[in-house]
């Protein structure tokens, strides 16, 4: 064998070794499956219009805007293993927009600090990285300014529904992946868990990260709400 030859086969083994460490890397967060039973009813008849909300330029704005629409809020993250369910969002809005239905999306870096990027940053991680390809997200979708949802600082807003809709796992998960103290049983367990909101802003339901499918676990209580006056 060639000299050549050797330092060719030792670059390849040491290739093959360092994917099969990233292979064996256990990625942080819940595992990535489907889950249709992790999701729970709230208990509230407080609507979430009063809460005010930071927008990607900084300007904030209280939520009486989306007054009469079901609402989906979703606290997202553009490094994690879940961002792909933002391929599945602006289908569900273009499907149930004409009954008053949209998203509100909260980034946050509280898990495995996977969105580390400015508020000025956000949307070209999106289009560039993950999901990438271009991707924008709905016009009728609402990007807000990031914010945290657990811990010593999280948002009123999160407080509030945190405290009226009841947890959907019993393991919160690893200590060394969630960037907050203190932590508390009835925390956001992940990037992308959901409340849906009805059209009184009165929160109905909490969905865990891995309770999707492409969204055909949520959309049923998505048109329940949808079929209920204001």
């Amino acid at each position: 064998m060639t000299h050549l030859a050797k330092i060719s086969a030792v670059l390849l083994l040491l290739a093959c070794a360092v994917r099969a460490q990233v292979a064996s890397t256990p990625r942080p967060g819940p595992a990535v499956i489907d889950e249709s039973t992790r999701w729970t009813r709230c208990n509230t008849t407080r609507n979430v219009y009063d809460f005010q909300m930071s927008q990607l330029d900084g300007r904030f704005t209280d939520l009486t805007a989306y007054r009469g629409k079901v609402l989906l809020i979703i606290n997202v993250a553009t490094f994690c293993a879940y961002t792909q369910q933002y391929l599945d969002f602006n289908g569900i809005i273009d499907r149930y927009k004409a009954q008053n239905f949209t998203i509100l999306a909260f980034p946050c870096n509280q898990f495995y600090l996977q969105e580390p990027a400015e508020n000025h940053e956000l949307l070209n991680g999106l289009m560039h990285v993950r999901p990438g390809n271009g991707w924008k997200p709905h016009t009728d979708m609402k990007i807000f300014g990031k914010l945290e949802v657990n811990g010593a600082n999280h948002h009123p807003l999160y407080e509030f529904v945190k405290g009226v809709c009841p947890q959907t796992v019993n393991d919160l998960g690893i200590m060394e992946e969630l960037m907050y103290n203190p932590v508390r049983a009835n925390d956001v367990t992940w990037n992308f868990e959901k409340y849906l909101i009805d059209r009184k802003g009165v929160p109905r339901f909490r969905f865990h990260p891995t309770a999707w499918s492409n969204g055909r676990v949520v959309t049923p209580y998505i048109e329940q709400l949808l079929r209920e006056r204001a």
